[in-house]
């Protein structure tokens, strides 16, 4: 089970606990009663905790989700959603631009299996997918070239990528980085489910959480440009 921390806007001395199932999830609450917020969100989590909670949400209300470290509980982390929608973000951001004028860099430090299924996306879709790893990538490259026939081309002998998928930290920035790794920077997109997520709830982390359990399928998610207040529905 996962905690939730949020306001209860009621007075009282000690957080109250309660399950509860927003958008069918199974969370246990902890409604923080009128007070100083540290001292609330530390009597909280601590409650959380007592009853086994280790993966935590944070109403927005009360910050971004990274106090939850500083409490003892871990956060929901957004990032394997967003590197599974990382193809989607890439052709969102070429959004217009003609399939053979496509160009997406992908690199980090290792090739590994997520880069390989970013790459296996990106191939059908674009007309260039320039690749920069540290290592892995000669293997990378060898299987694309046996699956699609074409080899991808190094960021070195090609044209700038109008997208770039940085999977680990990177010396130098590329045009149009789109951060896949600590915290996701998904350069203005913004990642919708068709669902309207409550306001006391944290929309990627809340989204995670319906990915993780099943009760939305990859499919299901749709990326654009922000054009309204934060919802999990893109206008």
């Amino acid at each position: 089970m996962v905690g939730w921390l949020r306001w209860s806007g009621e007075r009282g001395l000690f957080p109250r606990l309660a399950k509860d199932r927003p958008l069918g999830l199974n969370l246990l609450s902890a409604a923080l009663p009128d007070g100083k917020p540290h001292r609330r969100l530390s009597q909280g989590a601590a409650a959380l905790r007592r009853r086994g909670i280790r993966r935590a949400v944070l109403s927005p209300a009360l910050g971004d989700g990274r106090e939850l470290e500083e409490l003892g509980l871990s956060p929901v982390d957004p990032m394997p959603l967003c590197r599974a929608l990382g193809a989607q973000l890439a052709l969102a951001q070429m959004e217009g631009v003609p399939l053979r004028e496509r160009r997406v860099a992908l690199r980090g430090e290792r090739a590994d299996p997520a880069a390989l299924e970013l790459a296996q996306k990106l191939c059908p879709q674009t007309g260039a997918l320039l690749l920069e790893f540290d290592r892995g990538g000669e293997d990378l490259e060898r299987r694309l070239w046996r699956r699609y026939g074409a080899s991808p081309l190094s960021l070195d002998n090609a044209p700038p990528p109008q997208v770039t998928l940085e999977l680990s930290p990177r010396e130098v920035s590329l045009p149009g980085t789109i951060r896949l790794w600590g915290e996701p920077d998904l350069g203005g997109l913004e990642i919708g489910c068709g669902l309207e997520i409550p306001a006391d709830l944290p929309l990627l982390p809340t989204m995670t959480l319906l990915w993780e359990a099943g009760r939305l399928p990859l499919s299901a998610f749709r990326v654009g440009r922000t054009k309204g207040p934060e919802s999990g529905e893109i206008p």
